[in-house]
């Protein structure tokens, strides 16, 4: 039987507060109380929003596991009308942030190729033929066990 998305935000809560208090970084761990903070406060108005929460949750959850965070957990979660923005734009924005260089409507290099340290997670940004882009993340299901 899975675990309703309520449960598994509870637990992910519970899990990355105690991965937090180990990140070396004293400023990962203020950044990492911040993200929980906000994600909590958040309105619970609807599968969609509980949703985007959980995949922010499991993102950060991954990154802490790893003992230390980076990329869009590094400034304050993105809220519009009250609602954080979806996982999947945020990213898209945090990339042409960081590489503002890239062509907003051509085609691209690829920009991205990236495996953890410790080789359970990988994030590839690739080109598409035509126009466009194409990211892929895969994460190894020993990094989600939470024994």
């Amino acid at each position: 039987m899975s675990k309703s998305v309520k449960e598994e935000l509870t637990d992910s809560f519970r899990e990355i507060a105690a991965y937090a208090l180990k990140l070396k970084n004293p400023y990962d761990r203020v950044r990492c109380l911040q993200w929980l903070r906000k994600l909590n406060e958040l309105p619970d108005s609807g599968d969609a929003s509980m949703c985007i929460k959980n995949q922010y949750v499991q993102f950060l959850r991954i990154q802490v596991k790893n003992g230390h965070i980076h990329g869009i957990f590094k400034n304050s979660p993105p809220i519009q009308n009250n609602q954080i923005v979806p996982l999947a734009k945020c990213l898209g924005n945090y990339i042409f942030k960081k590489v503002p260089y890239l062509p907003k409507n051509e085609s691209i290099a690829p920009i991205l190729n990236h495996k953890s340290s410790d080789g359970r997670a990988y994030i590839n940004c690739k080109q598409i033929p035509g126009g466009g882009i194409f990211c892929y993340l895969t994460v190894s299901p020993d990094c989600l066990n939470t024994s």
